[in-house]
């Protein structure tokens, strides 16, 4: 039996001018965007559509930002019926909202607050994060562990597709990697534009903050599974969920697992909600066979709302 995957992008995809056209144009994506205004302490909806991409790209803006699009798209498409979510890093928080872990009005509060502990955790230039094409995790692993010292670390981050492992650890070791990269035995060593060391251990600084922030939301039990990064399983537990998000912070986001976890389960369509189709191109990298949806623009849904 055929079953359905919604997933959901995380930091990367944004673009100034996104969910313009929803907030225009669809009065159910745009009761989300005013909800999102309501509760941020600064104006989200002219970041997203006129500001400046270096402001939109200031990791505390951007995670609300995407967060906030993704669940606009969400609430505007009809007959959307889904067997699992799966976000990647931020876009989990997104899965969370699709399946009734937490209300959209707290999950943008929490996003808020992990992008400005994220990106106050260290200062300029101290982390970073690089995406290393053309070698399987365990030859990044090993490089890693090389690289790595008693007082600077580098570790894989995001285990995106076979031959894409992103790496996150201390700037000068990342800048090491990247001149030394290809002498390694990589194709190539890309620079992200972030701020810190992701989804690194470096990330555990923030951790209790973060884990006292979340505790005044309510948490509820998923209406269907979400996949998690931690793991790479589906979950239901609210208490189990919480904790995952809390370790995501500082663990590496598992989404090769996570996918082929999905497809064992019988999973064969995956519907991609918000900006750009940067799952889509990984999982077409981790299996050919399964179809995939995109779902970014006003034109999308109606597509969707008018076809499915």
């Amino acid at each position: 039996m055929s079953k359905t995957a919604i997933i959901f992008p995380g930091q990367g995809s944004q673009k100034v001018g996104m969910a313009n056209d929803l907030y225009e144009h669809n009065e159910a994506a745009t009761e989300i965007l005013n909800q999102a205004q309501t509760q941020m302490d600064f104006d989200i909806l002219e970041t997203m559509f006129t500001d400046s991409e270096e402001k939109l790209g200031q990791t505390e803006n951007t995670q609300p930002a995407l967060l906030t699009h993704s669940s606009a798209l969400l609430q505007a498409l009809e007959k959307l019926d889904a067997d699992y979510t799966m976000g990647h890093s931020l876009g989990e928080y997104v899965s969370l909202v699709a399946s009734g872990v937490l209300a959209f009005e707290d999950a943008v509060k929490i996003v808020r607050k992990r992008g400005q502990l994220m990106a106050a955790a260290f200062p300029d230039g101290v982390g970073s994060m690089t995406a290393v094409l053309g070698l399987d995790y365990e030859a990044v692993e090993e490089i890693c562990q090389k690289l790595s010292t008693e007082d600077e670390i580098i570790e894989p981050a995001n285990i995106n597709a076979p031959g894409q492992i992103v790496v996150s650890g201390h700037k000068t070791l990342i800048d090491q990697l990247v001149a030394e990269g290809k002498a390694m035995g990589a194709k190539r060593v890309l620079p992200l534009a972030v701020s810190g060391p992701f989804h690194s251990s470096m990330m555990q600084v923030i951790e209790a903050d973060f884990a006292t922030y979340i505790d005044q939301f309510e948490w509820h039990d998923a209406q269907f599974p979400v996949v998690q990064n931690v793991h790479a399983k589906g979950e239901t537990d609210a208490k189990v969920i919480k904790s995952n998000m809390i370790k995501q912070l500082y663990s590496p986001v598992q989404f090769i697992e996570s996918t082929q976890w999905l497809i064992d389960q019988g999973v064969d369509h995956f519907i991609e909600i918000g900006p750009g189709k940067v799952l889509s191109g990984l999982i077409k990298k981790i299996n050919r066979d399964v179809k995939l949806t995109s779902i970014q623009t006003l034109e999308d849904v109606k597509g969707w709302n008018e076809n499915d």
